[in-house]
């Protein structure tokens, strides 16, 4: 692959993720060169290449090296400032951690993962997926209870997302955990929902497989051994297919207990002696567990004593190791009951109480059932009565307590259905009462209905109106912004939006280009193409448009806000004004950024014609994984190629809203050209500076100075003049985030730009370029003795600060005499602040 290296990394990081499930040889070959390309950087590209190659070497079976790269990744975007990402890259460590079975790393992981992504709004589906896999981490360790509650969190944090597949994968953990209760009704329907959600996406054979494992386990459970075999067929065939041997080996362990519950035991010895083979050949040692377990269990029913305690004491041995109290809990019963009935009493005795003990420990009713049970028959072995006697009445007790539970469960549906019962009743004599009063009520609301129909045509008016007063310099018909709302509410409503929300959505999109509103003619209608700082220029418009319409009550101003600020990021995270990317962006936005470059591609513009449908829809299609969805964008092409009739258009339907809401968006059109055009230049400035500035310590970000270094070096060009670039190093922020919090790292970074603005300040411009980097960029005469001088005085003032031992590190570089590119002082500077670092250290040892 030729190109520049930036280019070519970007490539390289883009190809990766999809060749994980198809090559994962070949994905791991690209993450290795990914890396070769960032050797020795400590940036975020270089930290994004270290998650990448941890995600192909697990694909690749290789999970002690992921685990590696992803805790290294982690640190270093900690070390960047990068939260979110670094929440992702422990998200992942935490993710094989559980699976390696290492409960408490990969609990301090993900808990980590979700108090670094919870404070991000574009990092709510990360939090969804930590608390997800917490939510399995808890369960392996008794607590379940917890574990539900996770699951429910992170349930709803999908939803507000509104992803099918955090929404599927949540539900198939919550009716697991509900199966576990017994809870079985419950689980059937958390289950069945998550199959009705799983049948409206593209077919994903890892997904619909541990929804068939699960609904036919909970079958199993309720002694329909025959449908639960069936189900698990099914679910085997897609484990097959999907060529994961990850799920294949889940599936072959849950069609083997299936196949023993049902007593047919040649294949179940079949199936679990697969999954045995498949875990370890993976190291998967939570599968192994549960292979091993269920093998004791085949071997105890079939008469082979020696190798049932063998297998189980293997079993034991894994639980003890990765601390799965469950799986210790159940191989500790099983031996239990196995030395029982071999007579080796002294063992079954430590075994069984032992078991007893965890069981309470961890609330297990039925198991201290079981445990108790078999101690009784100990005891009563032995001849020792009274105990024996006690456990048997423990026996009972836990029975009797079953089955309150049970009955006091009828009793409450009984008087659930009583009261519904009752309350239909008073509703029929309430309605018999009150039928003259409705009569009479029956104007009034028709009145109501009316007002309501006449708010929701202005508003709709207000819409369209404010659409069309961004579109009239370059749409005088409108016509773009009606066809971007008509396409984004076709391609919800095949998402499976409801009718009245994916309206909602096709008024809101007719104002994704409002902002336009405040760029000049000068650039919205320049012939030629725009320079850099033009381009810039109109990328504000995002910016303009979410501030025009921010502070909406209503849903539909919200949504447009939110369209409005994000249809112009890009799935690869290259797009503007944020740099969002994958789910970060909102659904919404990525709708709506499909339809308007759909439209804007197949409509003749004065410098291009009118492209073909298929010639947009091979357009879209090449852009798949870099500017859109791929998800989205499979969904969306068959939307596309569907005539559109217009028939139900949902500029026909009328969308009711509350008064309040209504007169604010009356007032938001009534006002908008008389109290925000003033605001106008206010919003692009703030917009540019927004979009330049540090929001951590309020310096310029490197976008910003590498702005000003190439307008300081164009104009020392032209007039053969001089300036320099100094690099800062701030050394101790990975000592303060692991010691005393990323809070008061946070604090430690605004103190030295600070005391970098007040020292430096006559010098030139700070910047923060990275997590710890900053820069300047001088054209004054700057000595090495004065510099050192103010950089001492900077640490004397950080010190003050309560930074007693805050240091800092300085390179610099000038042009023309060291390097005559931008790039090039940069880097020099940068190097040469390293080689004062790393003498430090000598001297410091």
């Amino acid at each position: 692959m030729s190109g520049p290296p930036q280019t070519q990394l970007q490539a390289l990081q883009r190809a990766i993720p999809e060749l994980l499930s198809v090559d994962p040889a070949q994905a791991l070959t690209l993450a290795r060169t990914c890396c070769s390309l960032t050797a020795d950087q400590e940036s975020c590209e270089a930290a994004e290449s270290r998650v990448l190659l941890g995600r192909a070497l697990q694909a690749s079976g290789q999970q002690a090296e992921a685990l590696i790269e992803f805790i290294h990744a982690a640190t270093s975007f900690g070390h960047l400032g990068q939260s979110v990402s670094e929440a992702e890259a422990r998200s992942f460590a935490g993710k094989l951690q559980l699976d390696l079975g290492h409960f408490e790393e990969a609990a301090e992981h993900l808990e980590r993962a979700v108090q670094l992504a919870q404070v991000h709004t574009e990092g709510q589906g990360i939090q969804a997926t930590a608390l997800n896999h917490l939510a399995i981490v808890n369960h392996h360790q008794g607590k379940v209870a917890e574990a539900l509650g996770l699951l429910h969190q992170a349930l709803r944090l999908r939803e507000d997302e509104a992803n099918m597949t955090g929404q599927i994968q949540c539900l198939i953990n919550i009716g697991n955990i509900q199966m576990w209760f017994g809870q079985y009704e419950e689980a059937i329907k958390s289950l069945t929902r998550a199959y009705a959600l799983y049948k409206t996406q593209p077919a994903d054979l890892k997904l619909e497989t541990p929804i068939l494992h699960n609904l036919a386990h909970v079958h199993s459970m309720r002694g329909d051994n025959g449908l639960a075999i069936e189900v698990m067929e099914a679910a085997y065939k897609s484990a097959a297919e999907s060529r994961d041997r990850q799920i294949q080996a889940t599936a072959s362990l849950n069609l083997g207990m299936c196949c023993l519950d049902a007593r047919q035991f040649d294949r179940a010895r079949e199936y679990l002696q697969l999954a045995l083979d498949l875990s370890r050949e993976l190291k998967y040692q939570v599968g192994e567990l549960h292979a091993l377990d269920s093998l004791g269990n085949l071997y105890r029913q079939t008469e082979e004593p020696v190798r049932a305690v063998q297998t189980i004491n293997e079993a034991l041995g894994i639980a003890l190791e990765i601390g799965s109290k469950q799986g210790e809990l159940e191989a500790r019963l099983q031996l239990g009951r196995l030395h029982l009935q071999q007579g080796v009493l002294d063992a079954a005795q430590q075994e069984l109480e032992t078991g007893l003990s965890l069981a309470i420990d961890i609330q297990s009713v039925k198991e201290q059932a079981e445990a108790h049970e078999a101690l009784a028959e100990y005891f009563e072995r032995c001849g020792d009565l009274e105990p024996a006697l006690a456990h048997s009445r423990e026996l009972i007790r836990i029975e009797r307590e079953l089955f309150n539970a049970e009955r006091d469960q009828q009793t409450r549906n009984l008087s659930i259905q009583f009261e519904v019962e009752r309350a239909r009743h008073d509703a029929e004599i309430y309605r018999v009462r009150t039928d003259v009063e409705h009569r009479g009520r029956e104007l009034a609301e028709q009145q109501v209905r009316v007002r309501t129909a006449e708010l929701a045509r202005a508003q709709q008016e207000v819409v369209t109106r404010l659409a069309m007063a961004a579109e009239y310099r370059d749409d005088t018909t409108g016509e773009h912004t009606r066809r971007v709302g008509r396409t984004s509410a076709r391609i919800a409503r095949a998402l499976g939006w409801p009718e009245g929300k994916a309206n909602v959505l096709g008024v809101a999109a007719r104002l994704h280009d409002v902002g336009k509103i405040g760029i000049p003619d000068s650039v919205l209608l320049k012939a030629g193409k725009l320079d850099t700082a033009e381009f810039q220029q109109m990328q504000t418009h995002t910016l303009i448009g979410a501030r025009i319409l921010s502070g909406g009550r209503s849903e539909l101003l919200r949504l447009a806000e939110e369209i409005a600020l994000t249809h112009h990021e890009r799935w690869d995270g290259s797009g503007y004004p944020r740099g969002l990317r994958d789910g970060q962006i909102p659904l919404s936005g990525r709708i709506v950024a499909l339809a308007d470059v759909f439209d804007a591609l197949t409509q003749a513009r004065p410098y291009k014609r009118a492209w073909t449908a298929q010639e947009a829809l091979d357009e879209i299609r090449k852009q798949t994984g870099t500017h859109f969805d791929p998800h989205l964008v499979e969904l969306a092409l068959e939307v596309l190629t569907q005539p559109d009739t217009l028939e139900g258009e949902w500029g026909e339907e009328l969308l009711p809203l509350e008064q309040e809401d209504a007169s604010h968006v009356l007032t938001v059109f009534e006002h908008l050209l008389v109290e925000r055009t003033r605001e106008l230049d206010q919003a692009r400035a703030e917009a540019e500076r927004l979009a330049l500035t540090d929001s951590l310590t309020g310096l310029g970000n490197r976008r910003a100075f590498e702005l000003m270094l190439e307008r300081t070096l164009n104009q020392a060009a032209e007039a053969r003049g001089e300036f320099m670039v100094i690099s800062f190093d701030l050394d101790g922020l990975k000592s303060v985030n692991d010691t005393q919090g990323h809070a008061q790292g946070d604090r430690f970074l605004q103190s030295f730009a600070l005391a970098l603005t007040s020292e430096f300040g006559q010098v030139g411009q700070a910047y923060r370029i990275g997590g710890d980097e900053f820069a300047i960029v001088t054209t004054q005469p700057l000595e090495v003795k004065t510099s050192q001088c103010l950089l001492n005085q900077l640490q004397e003032q950080m010190r003050r600060q309560d930074f007693q031992s805050a240091t800092a590190s300085m390179g610099t570089a000038q042009y023309p005499q060291d390097a005559q590119t931008a790039g090039d002082l940069l880097r020099l500077s940068d190097q040469r602040m390293y080689q004062v670092k790393l003498s430090q250290r000598r001297k410091m040892h």
